[in-house]
């Protein structure tokens, strides 16, 4: 089922940098105050710190992804938002492929309810709608799919600082390679997640995904704490 996603993401055959050693990730963290836990696996590294008096945690490692090549960043920011939130932002590729891939699994076996055995990713896809308002930059619809199953929430956390970040993460000149690189950023069981192929292997690649992680962790936080501290009156009415 995975066949035509290995193939749709695989590196190119172009030579890469020299990959960024785990005693400059050490450094690195250590500058920025984070903590690391060291890995005798050169590329593998798990460090975290905290985003508001919340814990947070990136680690690099095998894949837990068919569609991610090499070595995969996941994150993950336990930020206590409203548990009933879901919001997933993917890049345009990757909803592309596993849009298809979620198809074929359900047409293929003839199942009429969504297969629990499915990346969550793919469930997502099978069961809620692609989401679109007119605040959100072309650029950002260009390259990212949002993907909610209620577009105020949605609205609430994918405002401009995540906009921003995500958009950052395109430029320079590994544009378009990033932007075929699988990666998805997930707000879910009031925590955020993210998952992206560690393409580059480098140091700058590793602070975005940081970046990313706590800009969306931030953004939950202020914009989407449990519904016991705000209430279902402070969600925005969309028809005022």
């Amino acid at each position: 089922m995975f066949d035509r996603l290995r193939k749709a993401f695989s590196p190119s055959s172009g030579s890469a940098a020299r990959p960024v050693t785990n005693k400059e990730v050490a450094r690195w963290a250590a500058s920025q105050q984070l903590a690391i836990v060291p890995s005798a696996t050169e590329g593998h590294f798990d460090l975290g710190g905290d985003v508001g008096g919340h814990p947070w945690r990136l680690e690099c490692g095998a894949p837990t992804r068919d569609y991610v090549r090499g070595l995969e960043l996941r994150g993950r920011a336990d930020v206590g938002a409203d548990p009933d939130a879901a919001v997933m932002v993917l890049n345009r590729s990757l909803h592309e492929a596993l849009e298809g891939s979620a198809y074929n699994a359900i047409t293929d076996t003839l199942q009429t309810t969504v297969n629990t055995n499915l990346p969550e990713e793919m469930r997502w896809l099978a069961m809620y709608e692609e989401m679109t308002w007119p605040g959100l930059p072309a650029s950002f619809r260009q390259h990212f799919a949002v993907i909610a199953e209620r577009i105020e929430v949605a609205q609430r956390w994918i405002h401009a600082p995540v906009v921003s970040q995500l958009l950052n993460f395109l430029e320079g000149e590994h544009s378009a390679a990033r932007a075929q690189s699988p990666l998805v950023l997930m707000l879910v069981r009031g925590k955020v997640y993210l998952r992206m192929e560690h393409t580059e292997r480098s140091l700058p690649e590793i602070e975005h995904a940081t970046q990313m992680l706590l800009i969306g962790a931030q953004a939950a936080m202020q914009n989407l704490p449990p519904m016991s501290v705000a209430g279902p009156d402070d969600l925005p009415n969309l028809e005022r």
